[in-house]
């Protein structure tokens, strides 16, 4: 059993509530809850009691709920942790704020933007966030403070991919009514990327997939992000290729190059390299060594001490609401087979 020994030198740390026994709950972010002096494990919830429970012993969370709705009415419960089907996030978040919950909710947040749109009904008080947990980890900051430094010259462009291979044929991931597929799974990360980089919205985007002759997602998807004045993102993600992730950003002077964007190793440090040679011949890559952290760990805590005003709140509702019209754009790019104008 997991000791929820995570209340240490914080006098006042949020007590947290877990919607299922998801793995990426169970394998990532419980753990990192426990291992953050800012985060306290008060309960988990699941349809099955037993399993609920199970999680709980494990774990030594001191509550198990057999219903979702009998966690949200736990008056001790001050935040949720939402890892449901993507199809189900919205309205479990809106479930949670109806009950006066803050909500960290898996990504996507919403299949559309009109469903993403239903956020701004929850009251401002609460704090409801999308859990890119990448944002969270100090190379994507120091990423973008190098672009925003102008040292590199004006960014021009980057190239984001991110890939593995999924074999099992009974993961929600290849279910559409589920809000499968490998742009909502994976895409989400690299259009986040490509607007966190570029520090806007796209104008317009052209997108191509390749979906599956057995369930319709799908499992390979490349797009093209128009940011205007010459500069665009490019994007490949699939369920269906060598596990793969890179973030490329061209500026004018430099090449920046993170080789391990979105799972870096936690035995070994995250590196961004900068390439500020002129001529292909003469390439020497120079590497700079980065933080090592457990970027869940620091998802959790940043969350909790926004709770706190410790910190102020980067990316809330607006946010989430800019990154789906970007995905539906995405979508009606690929049925189309057009460019198509994001919707401001």
């Amino acid at each position: 059993m997991m000791s929820n020994h995570n209340v240490t030198n914080v006098s006042n740390p949020v007590r947290w509530g877990i919607v299922s026994t998801a793995n990426i709950a169970c394998a990532k972010i419980i753990p990192a809850m426990l291992a953050s002096e800012y985060c306290e494990v008060k309960a988990i919830a699941s349809r099955s009691l037993e399993k609920a429970q199970a999680k709980a012993d494990l774990f030594g969370i001191p509550q198990a709920y057999g219903s979702y709705e009998a966690l949200l009415n736990d008056p001790d419960i001050e935040a949720i942790y939402v890892p449901l089907p993507n199809d189900q996030h919205i309205d479990m978040v809106l479930a949670a704020a109806a009950h006066g919950k803050h909500v960290l909710c898996e990504k996507p947040v919403a299949l559309t933007a009109s469903e993403a749109k239903r956020l701004r009904d929850i009251p401002a008080n609460l704090l409801v966030a999308e859990a890119f947990m990448v944002r969270h980890h100090p190379q994507f900051d120091i990423l973008r403070q190098q672009i925003r430094s102008g040292d590199h010259g004006r960014i021009q462009a980057a190239q984001i991919l991110l890939s593995f291979m999924l074999d099992n044929p009974g993961d929600f991931r290849f279910d559409v009514k589920k809000g499968g597929g490998a742009l909502y799974d994976l895409g989400c990360y690299t259009v986040m990327t490509a607007r966190y980089l570029f520090e806007r919205q796209p104008e317009r985007v052209f997108c191509s997939m390749v979906r599956s002759a057995h369930n319709g997602t799908d499992e390979t998807t490349h797009a093209i992000l128009d940011f205007g004045q010459g500069q665009q993102a490019t994007l490949t993600v699939s369920l269906k290729m060598a596990a793969s992730q890179r973030v490329q950003v061209v500026c004018e002077k430099s090449l920046l190059d993170l080789s391990a964007p979105y799972v870096p190793g936690s035995g070994s440090p995250a590196t961004l390299w900068v390439d500020s040679h002129t001529g292909l011949d003469d390439a020497a890559p120079q590497p700079q060594v980065l933080p090592v952290v457990e970027q869940y760990q620091c998802e959790v805590t940043n969350f909790s001490r926004t709770l706190r005003g410790e910190l102020t709140p980067e990316f809330g509702v607006e946010d989430a609401i800019a990154q789906m019209q970007v995905m539906d754009a995405l979508f009606a790019s690929a049925e189309s087979g057009q460019w198509v104008e994001v919707a401001k």
